[in-house]
């Protein structure tokens, strides 16, 4: 890289003065970026490296307490699971999510300034529409993930409700350091359509660089999942067909000669997840968050797993032999003490702990889910029901497949099901399952933990929003906190 060196004081720390101090960016390096090419390497430093989202997980109903595993959890991740108000430690006033989320915004902020004043040579035009579209992709990703976490869900009756702060410049963070204030919801969604529709362009009949990076698809799938947030069916049709029409979606039948070799238990497992089997890689459309080797609902040691009510969900008694049950299941003889420590169940999709995965970002599926609820809302029955099918024929046993008929179903216990093929399809993905959660009505939950304890979330409950962390409010005192 060409990098211009100044003092040791100064480089990109004339970039990033102050902004340790708001929203909980941190500089990595200390170069002045000076071509598009250098300026790549600041995007693709500011791609999200930590989990932001699996932890949310476990405030779901899709993970239970084995209470039968002898060690116990991780501090931190009783705090997640018990719905605690504060998800800090004592004495730690620094959120990770927040920090990892804005100074993701703060990357891509830096390459827009510069290149919003920038005319390239023709032979660099490809490059810096690509990285300019991606800096646009990934701001609108993060600030999507920092409104779903720290604010309402989007409706018709939180538009006025408090968002979150929004900078869209570098020069913003040095100005607003201790006047920090948070941009009402809807004004916050404005802005993630916005840069979407300004990476979409600029990404259109690019060449995907690789699937750690947003290309013009990965952009699609994250329109429909925003548009469908916001209830704006018809575009999330929109966006979903295009990523539909363009990317295959994979059938879990390829598996079946390895389950056929090695027998359901040993199938998967060891060096071997559900995602190396078959041709399932090829429907991922981004892989974001960090390595997998933070899976904290796999190893025998860990105590949290998906729960059974989950794996009911892909183990129904009709409808043929549903391939997913292998991302879930143990396999274990329950009769076994050691399979009453294991448990029936496990996240299985990235093998054992100490394999090096990135984590599912967006996947096509999630593109055909997208489109049968919106089909759904909107009362198309038919359509929404050829979308199920035409995923569930690649999730069931080739021979054992009963196509769904519009018949068999209300408007309403059609929503239903589609809801449940979400969830499965989506789960210990992007943190979704808790954001459906919230934008699906906020409903109690509870969880059985040490000692039998019961823990509660209420409908509603103020704690489907995270706090804004202590440091936050340490750098501006007037900012509003959540209830």
């Amino acid at each position: 890289m060409k990098f211009r060196y100044l003092t040791p004081l100064l480089l990109l720390s004339l970039i990033f003065a102050g902004c340790n101090k708001m929203l909980d960016i941190k500089p990595v390096n200390r170069m002045m970026p000076v071509t598009i090419s250098d300026y790549e390497s600041v995007l693709l430093g500011g791609y999200p490296r930590v989990d932001y989202f699996m932890k949310t997980e476990l405030m779901t109903d899709n993970v239970y307490a084995n209470l039968n595993i002898i060690a116990s959890a991780q501090k931190d991740l009783d705090l997640w699971f018990t719905w605690s108000p504060s998800k800090l430690a004592d004495g730690v006033e620094t959120d990770p999510y927040w920090g990892q989320l804005y100074t993701s915004i703060y990357y891509a902020n830096t390459v827009l300034d510069n290149f919003n004043e920038r005319q390239p040579a023709s032979n660099e035009k490809e490059l810096f529409e690509t990285v300019k579209g991606e800096a646009y992709a990934l701001r609108a990703w993060s600030y999507f993930y920092l409104a779903n976490y720290y604010a309402e869900p989007y409706s018709p009756a939180t538009l006025k409700a408090h968002g979150v702060p929004m900078p869209l410049t570098a020069k913003d963070v040095h100005q607003n350091t201790q006047n920090n204030v948070r941009e009402p919801l809807e004004k916050v969604y404005t802005q993630i359509v916005s840069d979407l529709d300004q990476a979409s362009v600029l990404l259109a009949g690019k060449k995907s660089r690789n699937k750690f990076r947003f290309d013009a698809s990965a952009v699609q799938a994250l329109r429909a999942r925003v548009n469908l947030f916001m209830g704006d069916y018809e575009k999330a049709i929109s966006a979903a067909s295009d990523v539909i029409v363009n990317k295959p979606l994979s059938d879990m039948n390829n598996m079946q000669t390895r389950i056929d070799d090695k027998e359901d238990r040993y199938a998967f497992t060891g060096n071997v997840g559900v995602i190396d089997g078959g041709d399932y890689k090829n429907e991922i459309l981004f892989f974001t968050g960090g390595v997998a080797n933070t899976n904290i609902y796999y190893h025998a040691n860990y105590m949290f797993r998906p729960s059974q009510e989950l794996f009911a969900l892909c183990n129904r008694s009709t409808g043929g032999k549903d391939y997913r049950r292998y991302i879930f299941a143990t396999f274990a003889d329950m009769n076994t003490n050691e399979g009453k420590q294991n448990g029936p169940t496990l996240y299985n999709m990235y093998a054992k702990q100490e394999n090096p995965c990135y984590y599912i970002g967006l996947k096509v599926s999630e593109a055909y889910v997208i489109r049968a609820e919106a089909y759904a809302r909107l009362k198309q029955k038919d359509k929404a029901i050829a979308d199920l099918n035409a995923l569930l024929v690649r999730r069931i046993r080739k021979g054992e497949f009963v196509a769904l008929k519009a018949a068999d179903f209300s408007d309403e216990t059609l929503v239903s099901r589609i809801l449940e093929e979400r969830r499965v399809e989506t789960a210990f993905e992007g943190g979704l399952r808790w954001m459906d959660l919230r934008r699906l009505g906020k409903p109690a939950l509870s969880h059985v933990y040490k000692n039998g304890q019961i823990y509660n979330l209420k409908q509603n409950d103020n704690r489907y929003l995270l706090q804004i962390p202590p440091s936050e409010l340490n750098n501006s005192p007037s900012i509003p906190l959540n209830p």
